[in-house]
Formats: structure tokens, C-alpha cells, sequence
């Protein structure tokens, strides 16, 4: 059974490397989410794709200490349209520590030290697909690459900003170390503040670069992270969501 376009995985770096496609589905994509304009449908679909990837090579590299490869070449997106993208991997490469159960296993690489498993998640990860993600999404809109940039620094500390502190006790030197493996400047483009949702304090990751999810009428007003707001205008927020936040000097 042969799949139509809109629906058959496309290896991701085929996608990012044909425009046309890639402009199709961003179109789709705002269309779909309630928004025509084409820059605010770019960034909303950028913020998308790469949480795709984010959401599973740095969760399971919080989570369990291990690399998986989501190199262009290595997996496929699935952009329905009236769906949230999501990945498929084409064959699946690990890179673990020594003491890890996995090391040994055919296909799977071994490292020494956390350090270097950090040095293959950046490359994995940010070299090998969210810098060609952000050079395509960047000369379809126009514009530099800084708002893109930003929205991968707020997502790329997500997961451990929310992983059970019981888990990973420092959840901000997390977020630090994952700030990382970003290009030069790119860790710049978010604060880490704190947020108390009911169950105690934890990193919040304060945008520079605006996404413009307020924009779309699900919204309807920025978030609570948006850099459109003042520190009055997030206390309006976080009172009508009924959570508390605070800048954290300690974050650094």
C-alpha cells in the first residue's frame, strides 16, 4: 500500500531539504491551529517539529542517562495535517554509559563519561537536526535565526525543568547543562526563573524571542513566559492561573 504524501513519514532530512514541502505543511499546520500568517504559522510549526525531537532524545537523556540517535538521517517525520508532527526513527542507534545493561549490545556505542554521552547528544541532536531545522524554517520565514534558536532553548531544558525532583534532585544545573550544547549565545535567549504550581518550586524557562502562541485564538494572551510581558503583567498571569513564580538568582 502505497501512503499519500500528507500522510507517508518523509525522512526528516528530506523534508527540511525540499521548501516546498516543508512550506506546504507549515502552511497546513497554522491553518489547521487557526492562524493564516505565514510567520506566526513558521514559528508555531518550528516550535512543533522540534519538540518532536526534543521531547525524546533529551527526555531519554534525563531519564535514563542514554543518547538516541535523531539525526535527520535516522528518522522520519510524520506531518499529518491535522496532527501534532511526530518522529519515527528509520533505525535506532544508542550511545549508553559503560555501566549501563544496554552496553555490549550490537548497535550501540559506548562512552566513559557523562561529559562525552553530553558531547553525542549535541551532536545527535542539535548539530545533526535542530541547526539544519533552523537554517530551513529560517530561509523559508526570512529573518534571522534567533527567534528559532530561542524556541530550542526554552524546550531543550523543559524536560528536566519538569522531571520529579526526587528523581533529579538539581533540576536547574540540569537545565544549565543541556543550555550547553547550544550554539554560542543561543542559552542567552531564555531566563530560568522558578515556578510553583502546587507542589513546590521548580525551573521556568523565561523567553527573550517571542513564539506567538498568543496570537492564536486558543490563547488569546501571552503566557506566562512570553517575553511580551513585564514582571507585572506575568504576575497577572500566574494569579489567573492561579500559580506562583519569582526570579532566581541562585540559577544563574
Amino acid at each position: 500500500m502505497t501512503l499519500p504524501p500528507s500522510i507517508a513519514p518523509r525522512r526528516a532530512a528530506d523534508l527540511l531539504a525540499d521548501p516546498g514541502a516543508l512550506r506546504t505543511w507549515i502552511t497546513r499546520y497554522g491553518e489547521y491551529h487557526g492562524s493564516t500568517r505565514f510567520p506566526v504559522a513558521s514559528a508555531l510549526a518550528f516550535k512543533a517539529y522540534t519538540w518532536a525531537l526534543i521531547e525524546v532524545a533529551v527526555g531519554r537523556w534525563v531519564t535514563e542517562r542514554r543518547v538516541v540517535d535523531v539525526s535527520s538521517a535516522c528518522v522520519s517525520m510524520r506531518t499529518e495535517l491535522a496532527d501534532e508532527p511526530r518522529l519515527e526513527f528509520r533505525s535506532l542507534h544508542y550511545t549508553v554509559l559503560s555501566d549501563d545493561p544496554m552496553a555490549g549490545q550490537s548497535g550501540v556505542a559506548v562512552v566513559a563519561t557523562e561529559q562525552e554521552l553530553l558531547e553525542v547528544l549535541r551532536c545527535t541532536l542539535v548539530e545533526n537536526h535542530l541547526a539544519p531545522a533552523v537554517e530551513a524554517f529560517r530561509a523559508l520565514r526570512g529573518g534571522g535565526p534567533r527567534p528559532l534558536w530561542g524556541t530550542v532553548a526554552q524546550s531543550i531544558g523543559y524536560p528536566a525543568a519538569t522531571a520529579d525532583p526526587t528523581f533529579l534532585p538539581d533540576r536547574a544545573a540540569t537545565v544549565h547543562r543541556l543550555l550547553s550544547i547550544l550554539p554560542e549565545g543561543a542559552a542567552q535567549l531564555v531566563e530560568i526563573a522558578e515556578l510553583d504550581e502546587g507542589q513546590g518550586w521548580r525551573p521556568l524557562l523565561l523567553r527573550r524571542t517571542c513564539c506567538y502562541a498568543y496570537t492564536l485564538p486558543a490563547y488569546g494572551q501571552p503566557c506566562l513566559t512570553c517575553c511580551l510581558l513585564d514582571d507585572a503583567g506575568r504576575d497577572a498571569v500566574a494569579a489567573e492561573d492561579q500559580v506562583s513564580w519569582r526570579r532566581c538568582d541562585s540559577c544563574g
